[in-house]
């Protein structure tokens, strides 16, 4: 079967009329609303939401559950973004609810391409009928498409940072306000470690609607060992816990993902089996070889500093070829004072894209070890791999997916 049905999706802008959720109400409406009869944990947060999403995702299969899961942006195929039981949609379900989204968006202002995206995910896991769907929000909270459900199993709000500050607002407390749009009367939240200007926020809202605040305690959390491998920590009462996602961080991810795995009644077996099982590529994810990759979607300047971190957390000592490519209207400049002290020489290369900054301009604004250009992705590839020194890909998941790819496939 071919793809042409993904034009739907792919010819539509990012934004497409003033923000708000009318348009996708009015959508849902057309489908039937589909969305409300899902049982959902609902995720937001800048960083970590993503990670969260796939460890509350591995319990709930591990518990032995029917459960989708949402999630974006795809690293090489659209099909990532919407999985059941570990399958993603097939191309013939995809083509269908296609069908049926187009049809509906007939007469309505244009939706966008994540309004398109998300209507035809709730039509295809409420026919579907699975027994959770792990939510991930695009962008925000308040006015993402996600946020036309109404009645979530359970919201998380991860850790918050500035970033998308042309769109949420140029401060942690209005981001904050932004994220904490997924809050719903009398439905409980879980909250990670936040700043206490973000904290607060979160708190009145969540008092402003009667709903269960349950903050994650990080002193419960005590790390063990880790390495390339994998980690091992525990939490509050339960011992010698394994993780494979990689980096202090997910440690932090995954306390916020028990919490809601509790209150969604999950056993400590299921908690212990997912978080062993849990996924997440591109995220700190090492690929042995020689050289070594270092793969992580790190787009802003607080996950590049957690990114810093776990390189020297797990590498001490050692410097890295840092292969970058960001997007321009990103804050690229802190990125880079971030990760240059751990440097041996940058790989420079542009994303795909409008949005992409020219390689050229990333090079020359590195200070004090070598920087050269790539145009193609093997190209730099290829500039990687002349020294065997480990590579940290890092910068934008718009290329990285597909590195990934040329490295398996390799």
């Amino acid at each position: 079967m071919d793809r042409d049905f993904l034009q739907f999706y792919t010819d539509t802008p990012k934004f497409t009329h003033t923000p708000g959720l009318e348009v996708m109400q009015a959508l849902c409406a057309r489908l039937g609303d589909p969305q409300r009869g899902l049982r959902c944990v609902h995720i937001a947060g800048t960083n970590g939401k993503g990670s969260c999403a796939a460890m509350v995702y591995a319990m709930l299969r591990a518990a032995g559950y029917s459960t989708g899961l949402y999630t974006s942006p795809d690293l090489t195929d659209p099909r990532e973004r919407i999985r059941l039981n570990e399958v993603y949609i097939t191309l013939s379900d995809f083509a269908a609810v296609t069908d049926r989204v187009r049809r509906a968006c007939a007469g309505l202002p244009e939706p966008s391409y994540f309004e398109k995206m998300t209507a035809a995910a709730f039509l295809y896991f409420g026919e579907k009928g699975c027994d959770y769907l792990v939510l991930e929000t695009g962008l925000g909270g308040r006015l993402d498409a996600t946020n036309v459900i109404e009645d979530p199993a359970v919201s998380v709000i991860m850790p918050i940072g500035l970033d998308h500050t042309s769109l949420l607002g140029d401060t942690l407390s209005a981001i904050a306000g932004e994220k904490a749009g997924i809050v719903k009367p009398g439905r409980p939240v879980v909250c990670a470690p936040q700043r206490p200007e973000a904290e607060a926020v979160i708190a009145e809202r969540c008092k402003a609607l009667g709903a269960p605040l349950h903050l994650v305690d990080i002193n419960n959390l005590h790390p063990l060992s880790h390495s390339p491998a994998g980690q091992h920590f525990s939490y509050g009462d339960m011992e010698d816990l394994t993780l494979p996602l990689l980096g202090a961080h997910q440690l932090e991810n995954a306390c916020a993902a028990i919490e809601a795995a509790r209150l969604l009644d999950l056993g400590p077996d299921a908690i212990r089996a997912g978080l062993a099982a849990a996924a997440w590529p591109c995220r700190f994810e090492y690929i042995p070889g020689k050289p070594a990759f270092v793969l992580d979607g790190a787009h802003n300047a607080h996950g590049a500093a957690a990114l810093a971190r776990g390189l020297a957390d797990y590498f001490p000592g050692q410097r890295f070829t840092m292969l970058m490519g960001v997007m321009q209207d990103k804050p690229w400049r802190r990125m880079l004072s971030l990760l240059e002290p751990l440097a041996a020489r940058f790989v420079c290369i542009a994303p795909e894209g409008p949005r992409a900054l020219p390689a050229a301009e990333l090079a020359a604004a590195v200070r004090g070890v070598p920087a050269v250009t790539a145009d193609t992705l093997p190209q730099a590839l290829a500039l990687c791999r002349a020294e065997d020194r480990t590579v940290c890909a890092c910068g934008s998941l718009y290329y990285i997916g597909y590195l990934r790819k040329l490295l398996k496939e390799d």
